[in-house]
């Protein structure tokens, strides 16, 4: 797929989870979308959201280089890309990039500078510091997906895009790659607490801190494990089969059989 995009419920694949569940929410997100003007796809590279970001400073900080190609190694098969369009334009984005760290932890990566450096050596600023003071940030490890790049423009802030963008991260990182956790960084301040519901009032912790990178800032740790993605996904997939899918979604019913790899 490299860094084209392609319709969201023409690539998706439940390779792992509740697979029946799994295709009711997708036709259930894809459908609510719509209803607002809004087609989702999917991409396997983060040069598209390096382009948004640039080409909507106004409304969006500068990316995080945990998530640009330009700072980090990110190899294709490790991260997904999900943009919103309206009218051919992007109005949404959300990025997921997976991590193994089978014999490290979030707090090893954090505060080498791996986590969004290759090389943090040589790329990091004199004097900049990721600090995890945040508990958990050291009980987090093995296989480990990092959500960040949530954008939504202003006109689409009210018409519960970032919400189901929200129901789309936590499908997708379950479908895809099934981690033992999903995690966030959420910036301290006046914005928080909405963030936190918008999110659906995860674990979270503060302590996560970064100074004199592309810029600094203190913030707050989320997370959910395995099992609370899958029961979350699976209650919203057993709600949404109570609605038979709009007819329009029947060359997509893929979704709902795909298995696993060996399966």
């Amino acid at each position: 797929m490299t860094d084209k995009l392609l319709p969201f419920l023409d690539v998706i694949e439940a390779n792992h989870g509740p697979k029946i569940e799994l295709g009711r929410y997708w036709l259930w997100v894809a459908e609510s979308a719509r209803q607002v003007g809004i087609t989702w796809h999917m991409g396997r590279s983060f040069d598209r959201l390096v382009e948004v970001n640039a080409q909507n400073q106004d409304s969006w900080a500068p990316l995080a280089p945990i998530y640009d190609p330009a700072f980090s190694d990110i190899p294709e098969e490790d991260c997904i890309y999900l943009e919103g369009q309206h009218d051919g334009e992007p109005v949404v984005t959300m990025a997921l990039r997976r991590f193994d760290w089978t014999n490290t932890s979030l707090r090893d990566e954090w505060e080498s500078g791996r986590l969004a450096y290759r090389d943090p050596a040589s790329q990091m600023q004199p004097g900049e510091q990721w600090i995890a003071a945040a508990p958990m940030a050291a009980k987090i490890s093995g296989r480990v997906v990092d959500s960040g790049g949530l954008w939504c423009h202003p006109d689409f802030r009210s018409r519960r895009i970032p919400a189901l963008t929200m129901a789309l991260m936590r499908s997708v990182t379950l479908a895809e790659w099934n981690p033992d956790y999903l995690t966030g960084q959420i910036e301290t301040g006046a914005r928080a607490r909405a963030l936190l519901s918008l999110y659906g009032h995860p674990a979270a912790q503060p302590g996560m801190r970064i100074i004199g990178s592309w810029r600094s800032f203190d913030c707050i740790l989320v997370w959910e494990s395995r099992d609370y993605i899958t029961g979350r996904v699976a209650e919203r997939g057993a709600l949404a089969g109570t609605d038979q899918p709009d007819s329009r979604y029947g060359r997509y019913e893929n979704v709902r059989a795909a298995s696993a790899p060996g399966e």
